[in-house]
């Protein structure tokens, strides 16, 4: 493909800005009191608005999806149609994680039949590892960016080694996320 410097800069930027200022709540941060369903679509659309916006998704969580994800046994169904902190933790997760995991895996990270401490203590781990993978992400990106930003035109087909070499962390990430699940479950049996 053939890029401008003005393309390489703003896409670079776009994707600077979504791994600075993308954070998910800590369980503290939670609504401690429970929420109809509009109210937790508007809240986790508001959380993960800019994440699902730059991963090509339409940007929001709908009614249908938290009630998919509660018919396929990925989380705890409402009760009296409230949701609480421990749903808003599963919809997090859930909705972060199927962006590069299949349901299954998903499920074994944060099964469904769980007590609130050990949801409140996954949700926390998961928020605290996701901010320092986000960190992590955004220093790589800057090395490889660096020479393409300095780069004359001609030499923006660098942006394709870029594109290959995130797709192919991104592939390899996933398999061994799977692997590590799959091993731990081994283990715990």
């Amino acid at each position: 493909m053939k890029y401008t410097k003005t393309d390489a800069l703003l896409c670079l930027k776009d994707c600077k800005t979504l791994l600075d200022e993308y954070t998910i709540p800590s369980w503290d941060e939670l609504p401690t009191i429970d929420l109809y369903m509009d109210q937790v679509i508007e809240l986790v659309n508001r959380y993960l608005g800019l994440l699902l916006l730059f991963s090509g998704e339409n940007g929001e969580i709908t009614r249908p999806m938290i009630n998919n994800y509660v018919k396929l046994k990925m989380m705890p169904a409402p009760v009296k149609k409230k949701y609480s902190r421990v749903h808003l933790a599963y919809i997090i997760v859930i909705c972060t994680l199927k962006q590069s995991l299949n349901i299954s895996t998903i499920q074994k990270i944060l099964p469904i039949e769980i007590s609130e401490e050990d949801v409140k203590t996954i949700y926390n781990s998961f928020a605290k590892n996701q901010r320092a993978a986000f960190d992590y992400i955004a220093k790589q990106a800057d090395s490889v960016a660096a020479p393409i930003l300095s780069a004359e035109d001609a030499a923006l087909n660098q942006i394709d080694d870029l594109i290959i070499q995130v797709a192919s962390s991104a592939n390899i990430l996933k398999c061994l996320t799977e692997k590590i699940v799959s091993y731990q479950e081994k283990e715990s049996k």
